[in-house]
This record gives structure tokens, C-alpha cells and sequence, in this order.
């Protein structure tokens, strides 16, 4: 039986817990560069110190915008907060390189009556924050905004309603969680210090304010870290500290790395950091990879109608990879391996042993000793391509012992294409060698 010496242990996905309003010390945050100045009114102060979705594949950043809807519009970013997942506290995983959320802060004032506190007024804001990962540096961008207008002022008397709650400040940054089972060897900062605004200001601030989470050091070969960050708000003003509620979002995790095997043409990518709540899944459109599609689909769904048969009576193939998403269904995941082009021994393996099943055209064996002409796939038309499930490039390949594989002919035209679109699968979806689980989906359109 083939055996892999796995570089990382598979990881539990990070925990999403706690409510976002929640009381507790103030941060650790690292002192960074001012705010440019055409930004005016946000007062970055220095301090000391330093549920999982199915991922949409989109694309890390390598030269991030100052704005999560620029230069490529506001597509995702109104699908994302079109998501009723946007609005729990832990927002959504749009897909491995994008987060956003819609949610309500709160903040209660109070001040000493006669020694016991007294609530003076309650100050809410309705924000929207998103995250972009880097696809070249271990870093994601947060970004925070108050909804235009969507702040309110409630039990305050009439005179402080107007003169004392607009006018008390309201602070903002991420931060890193510590000890969110980060390797030892691994740290997390935040590249700007907290921004601090009064609360009228971030009512009609139309811009965004931002922030990069970043990673240095991890394990193994590829640096693995998985680490966390979380929303951070605090309303404390001078003379309303007591009750003043500290806001900490649930955790969110992140995974960096510095894998040096992903590129799209000549660019490469040898750092990035993803979000982990998100299931990375390939999908073929019957419309655009019919061929390649079909065979996929009966892999999955009839496995003992494919090519090579199996050679004892009565014995099925389970052939894993399986998506279906109506369902919320998935099989045995498939994990990535070192490609031909970069020795990797088991992607050598899986082409031998699928050459093998499939050896027979036109009468001729190129790949004998192993093709069985009871087992492996007829004779096909020379012009046609061998396309194997699992993919050459899987540790589930067509070297597994058991045959759980399947070969058939198909258009070179549409293996290729298939062929392409998972290799940018792996680079949109950053798959890590070995470590990351993936599924495959087939749709009609």
C-alpha cells in the first residue's frame, strides 16, 4: 500500500466563539505609520505592544487597494453582505481570501450618582467590516466603516442627546488572539495602531479605515501558521469609564504560509494568508467541460461502471473527492501532491499506473506490463486523450491500491481545459501540498 509521510498533521479548523459584545482588558496593538493626510478626522492613537462555508474561489490581493470594492467593484462585497451569515458575529467567509460582516455595536454610558452608576445613554452603530487576503505577503487587510447615518443615540435627555453623546469618542482596530494555537515559532502584529473617531464623525465618514494583519515564522517546509484576529471597539471617554463595554468580536482564523509552488504564468506566489472557514471545492461546468464532467460525475456517482474494472467479483470502488452541495453533502477529500514537473514521486506513480489502465489504442500497449485487456479501458480513437479521477496530482490517484481511480477517453481540447482550470483552483484557493482538503462539484451550469 502506497504511504505518504505527510509535512503537517491535518489541523481542527479554528474555533468561531464568543459574542461580539464582550467585556475585557484593553489591547495589545502595534504603534504604526499616521494616517495619510487626505484622510482627515481619524485619530490613530499609539500604543505599546505588538462555521465553515463553501469557498467561491476568489483571488488573494498582491497589491491591495485602500478600499475592499476597488478597483474590481462592489460585486462580492454586496453578495457577501447579502448574506444572512454576514450579520452573526462572527461574519462570513466569502471565500479562502475574502470575510466580510454587518453588525451592530453598542456602548452604554454611565456615571456615578450618589456612588452607583447611572445609565446616561446608550450610543449604537451599525458597521460593515471586510478582509482581503495578500496572495504575495503573509498579511490580510481588515477594513471597518460605519454605515452612513446608522448611528443612534437612545435614552440620553434632550440637551446631552445633542451636545454630549455625538461628541464622545468611539476607538477601533483588529487585533491578534493569543494563544490561538499558533506554532511557537510563529508571531502576529497588526501594522496600524487603533483609529479614534467621535461617534458624529464615523456616522458621516464615507471612507473606509484599514488595517494589515500580518505573520512571520511557522512550521514546517511551507511556514504553516494558523492564527487569529478579532474586531476590537472602545467607546471609553473621559468621565463615562464606569460600565463602558469593551467590544471584542468572536475570533476569526486566518492561515499564512510561505509555500513557494503557486503561480499563474510567469508571476508566482510564494507567500499569502487564507481564511480557514471555508471548504475548497473545484467546479466543472457541464457546459464548458462536458466530457471531462461526465466522467467525473460517474466516478463519483457509479464508480464500479468505469475503467480499470476491478478484478474480484463483488468488489466496489469508493472513489473519493465528492461534492454536492445542494446537500450540503461531501466525501473523502482529496489532497494536493508535488507535480510531475517537481519530482514528486506519487504524481509519477499515479501517471504510470493510469497510463497503465488505459494503455490500449488502437491495438497498441505502449505501457505494458500492467494494462490487463479484461481490466483496462478498450481500444479508443488515436486523437483522443486519457483523463484520470482522481487526478494525477492527488495522493488518491490512480497509484491507489485498491484502484479506486477511474480512465476514459475524452476530447484533448476538454481535457485540457479541465487541466487548466484546476491548476488555477490551486493558486485562486492557495492548496497547500498534502495539508489541505478539497472537493470536486459538477453542475449543468
Amino acid at each position: 500500500m502506497k504511504h505518504v509521510e505527510r509535512g503537517l498533521a491535518a489541523l481542527a479548523s479554528l474555533a468561531l466563539t464568543a459574542a461580539l459584545l464582550a467585556l475585557g482588558a484593553s489591547p495589545d496593538a502595534a504603534a504604526s505609520s499616521k494616517p495619510p493626510a487626505s484622510v482627515p478626522g481619524i485619530e490613530y492613537i499609539s500604543q505599546p505592544g505588538d462555521g465553515a462555508q463553501r469557498s467561491s474561489n476568489g483571488k488573494g490581493a498582491a497589491e491591495m487597494p485602500i478600499s475592499p470594492d476597488n478597483p474590481a467593484g462592489t460585486e462580492w462585497l454586496n453578495d457577501c453582505f447579502g448574506s444572512p451569515d454576514a450579520q452573526d458575529p462572527d461574519g462570513r467567509v466569502y471565500n479562502r481570501f475574502q470575510w466580510c460582516q454587518e453588525y451592530e455595536f453598542k456602548n452604554r454610558y454611565y456615571k456615578k450618582v450618589d456612588g452607583k452608576p447611572v445609565l446616561k445613554g446608550t450610543n449604537t452603530m451599525r458597521f460593515q467590516a471586510a478582509a482581503i487576503g495578500y496572495n504575495d505577503t503573509r498579511a490580510t487587510r481588515i477594513f471597518f466603516r460605519a454605515k452612513t447615518g446608522q448611528v443612534k443615540y437612545d435614552g440620553w435627555n434632550p440637551l446631552e442627546k445633542r451636545t454630549v453623546a455625538p461628541n464622545l469618542k468611539l476607538e477601533i482596530t483588529p487585533e491578534c488572539v493569543p494563544g490561538a494555537n499558533q506554532p511557537t515559532t510563529a508571531t502576529c502584529g497588526v501594522g496600524r495602531s487603533p483609529a479614534k473617531m467621535e461617534w458624529a464623525q464615523w456616522s458621516n465618514f464615507p471612507d473606509w479605515v484599514y488595517w494589515d494583519v500580518s505573520s512571520i515564522g511557522g512550521k514546517g517546509e511551507d511556514q504553516v501558521a494558523f492564527q487569529q484576529w478579532r474586531l476590537y471597539l472602545n467607546g471609553a471617554s473621559p468621565g463615562y469609564e464606569l460600565g463602558t463595554e469593551r467590544g471584542e468580536g468572536p475570533p476569526i482564523g486566518i492561515r499564512c504560509d510561505s509555500a513557494d509552488y503557486f503561480s499563474n504564468g510567469a508571476k508566482r506566489f510564494p507567500h499569502a494568508c487564507i481564511y480557514t472557514n471555508a471548504y475548497p471545492v473545484l467546479t466543472y461546468k457541464m457546459t464548458e467541460n462536458p466530457q471531462v464532467g461526465q466522467h467525473i460525475r460517474d466516478a463519483q456517482d457509479n464508480p464500479n461502471s468505469t475503467w480499470p474494472k476491478k478484478p474480484k467479483d463483488g468488489y466496489s470502488k469508493r472513489i473519493p473527492g465528492k461534492w454536492h452541495v445542494s446537500e450540503g453533502l461531501r466525501g473523502a477529500p482529496l489532497h494536493r501532491v508535488p507535480s510531475r514537473n517537481e519530482s514528486g514521486t506519487i504524481a509519477d506513480e499515479n501517471e504510470r499506473w493510469k497510463k497503465s489502465a488505459c494503455g490500449q489504442n488502437g491495438g497498441l500497449n505502449p505501457w505494458a506490463p500492467h494494462y490487463d485487456a479484461t481490466t483496462g479501458l478498450p481500444p479508443y480513437p488515436s486523437g483522443l486523450q486519457c483523463d484520470e479521477y482522481p487526478f494525477s496530482s492527488t495522493d488518491e490517484g490512480a497509484s491507489d491500491p485498491e484502484w479506486d481511480f477511474s480512465v476514459r477517453a475524452v476530447d484533448a481540447t476538454d481535457n485540457t481545459s479541465a487541466g487548466s482550470k484546476l491548476g488555477k483552483f490551486y493558486t485562486n484557493d492557495r492548496i497547500l501540498m498534502f495539508l489541505d482538503d478539497f472537493w470536486v462539484n459538477v453542475v449543468d451550469a
